[in-house]
């Protein structure tokens, strides 16, 4: 008597390889998204500041006497200038530069704006005074986490005004 025995359904063995290529996937999955917000906050940090330089250089080609009596040279966001009202009656170069200074430093949350920040926070910028060329540089560093750990960034910008 020959009985033939037929096998149905999955062994455990089979599901088990199953959920561990499964859960390999999932991991790997997760991984590229996390690496991903990673990178995409990085390129917003540089977004921001690239637009925190090209906005104080724009404010010292608009005012050539406050460059020319080098109010913005040796400028650092960790020294800000007082307020201003001139901007509603009429400012001087020196005060237009001060306004100018103080706009720049609410890119890092240290201007007018009183703690807050349009995106690059515990970051400072600096101006630095021209050289014999005349060439300004505009530097905007901050830190990002980069694969795990703090990366120090930085970008700088050359300017003849």
């Amino acid at each position: 008597m020959d009985i033939k025995k037929q096998e149905s359904g999955f062994a455990m063995i089979e599901v088990l390889l199953a959920v561990v290529v499964l859960a390999i996937g999932l991991l790997a999955g997760s991984k590229m998204q996390l690496l991903g917000l990673n990178y995409t906050q990085g390129a917003m940090m540089r977004s921001h500041a690239t637009m925190a330089a090209n906005d104080i250089i724009d404010r010292m080609r608009v005012n050539q006497a406050g460059v020319s009596s080098g109010a913005y040279d040796g400028f650092d966001t960790d020294t800000v200038p007082a307020a201003s009202s001139c901007i509603s009656t009429g400012c001087n170069a020196s005060d237009l530069a001060n306004h100018d200074l103080r706009m720049f430093a609410n890119h890092f949350g240290k201007g007018d704006a009183a703690g807050a920040s349009s995106g690059i926070s515990g970051a400072k910028g600096s101006i630095s005074a021209p050289d014999a060329n005349g060439l300004r540089t505009v530097t905007v560093e901050w830190s990002e986490l980069v694969e795990g750990s703090e990366k120090a960034r930085k970008i700088e910008v050359g300017v003849f005004l």
